[in-house]
């Protein structure tokens, strides 16, 4: 089911891509998700953000639709947390290009920085409280490493 929500999140991505006359150059599937990389046609700057908004608005209107059908259930919530997850600030996400699209490098690095503390806040918070989650856990270290490393 997750698989698929991923493949829809694509989806939205491709079809705006493609509306606005560009193409996917190479689309690689992956452990960490599925990254699409564009042709080197030159989008504006709106477009480029409409492609990157494409992925989370399609899981959104999943979500919306699945919640509307048979109010809820775990189609919408993995719709909902994979909108949301995509639309973080952090650079390997379409949330932290958004970020570089709309704002200069410095605030970029304050708000990944403050994402990344206030996700080890929490992270802290579950592990002291017992509920921390293996997937939760994985995914900030890997948010971490690729925020260190990209």
């Amino acid at each position: 089911m997750t698989l698929v929500c991923c493949a829809l999140h694509e989806l939205g991505h491709l079809v705006l891509m493609t509306a606005f006359g560009s193409s996917p150059q190479e689309i690689v599937v992956y452990g960490g998700g599925i990254r699409i990389t564009p042709d080197n046609k030159q989008l504006s700057k709106y477009h480029e953000l409409a492609v990157l908004f494409g992925g989370a608005a399609v899981n959104f209107a999943l979500c919306l639709l699945s919640y509307m059908a048979n109010g809820g259930g775990f189609f919408c919530q993995v719709n909902f947390l994979l909108g949301a997850l995509n639309l973080l600030p952090f650079r390997y996400f379409d949330g932290g290009r958004i970020l570089a699209l709309l704002a200069n490098g410095k605030v970029c690095e304050f708000f990944r920085a403050v994402f990344i503390l206030l996700t080890a806040v929490a992270m802290i918070h579950m592990i002291l409280h017992g509920t921390v989650s293996i997937s939760f856990a994985a995914t900030f270290c890997f948010i971490v490493l690729s925020e260190v490393i990209y």
